[in-house]
């Protein structure tokens, strides 16, 4: 473990740069897999029913460009930074459509429609 946390020789460098590299790559699209969720209760709650896919969108592109800043690749030239925030938001953007269609959309929509279902007839 210390060889891990103080890298001492060359190999646990390039090692312990190489999970740096693919956290790197990874945190994005991780992060995009929790955000159908937000997106959810944010239309649920806001009535915007028609423009989900542009609010999905929306965050994924926010939370792309905050990935790219807290990671350091807006220090850069513009063109560098622009092509990351890309980048990063693709990344956020596929993480959170592959997991909202796999698996929130099967778990989530039901129990959703089962409580409009109760909510319309308590209204009657």
């Amino acid at each position: 473990m210390k060889g891990l946390l103080y890298p001492s020789s060359r190999g646990n460098k390039e090692r312990l740069q190489n999970i740096m590299e693919f956290l790197h790559e990874a945190a994005p699209f991780l992060i995009g897999m929790v955000l159908p969720l937000a997106t959810l209760l944010l239309v649920r709650f806001l009535h915007l029913d028609r423009f989900k896919v542009l609010v999905s969108f929306l965050i994924a592109l926010v939370v792309g460009c905050c990935v790219s800043w807290f990671a350091g690749e807006l220090a850069g030239s513009t063109q560098d930074g622009i092509m990351a925030i890309i980048i990063d938001t693709s990344l956020v953007y596929t993480g959170s459509q592959l997991t909202y269609h796999l698996l929130w959309k099967p778990a989530l929509e039901e129990r959703l429609a089962k409580k409009d279902v109760a909510e319309v007839r308590s209204t009657r």
